[in-house]
């Protein structure tokens, strides 16, 4: 199978579980759980960063994909989910910055 195929095949797959999580009500009930468990993860993360000097982006990717990947191996998370969760934390970096700048 060609890159362009396996692409279009892997991307089909990520669209379907997305599909999922936003138009089934089992879908959505599972990424409110997502996003709570987000919401979480990020008030941990937050304290963490506060303690050190100067974090930068690179610094606080490391400490989300420890923590998601610590996290899930508690709560057993499925691939895509843990994925997810990396994906939605690390988009809240800007958030992040300017709050510890004040």
């Amino acid at each position: 199978m060609g890159r362009f195929k396996k692409g279009l095949f892997l991307g089909s797959l990520v669209g379907a579980a997305l599909m999922w999580l936003n138009a089934t009500p089992k879908g959505k009930e599972m990424r409110e759980k997502m996003m709570s468990q987000a919401n979480d993860l990020y008030g941990q993360l937050k304290e963490s960063l506060k303690k050190l000097d100067g974090p930068t982006r690179e610094m606080y990717d490391a400490l989300v994909e420890r923590a998601v990947e610590e996290y899930a191996a508690k709560k057993e998370m499925a691939m895509e989910i843990k994925n997810q969760l990396v994906r939605e934390l690390k988009k809240r970096w800007k958030e992040l910055e300017k709050e510890i700048k004040k």
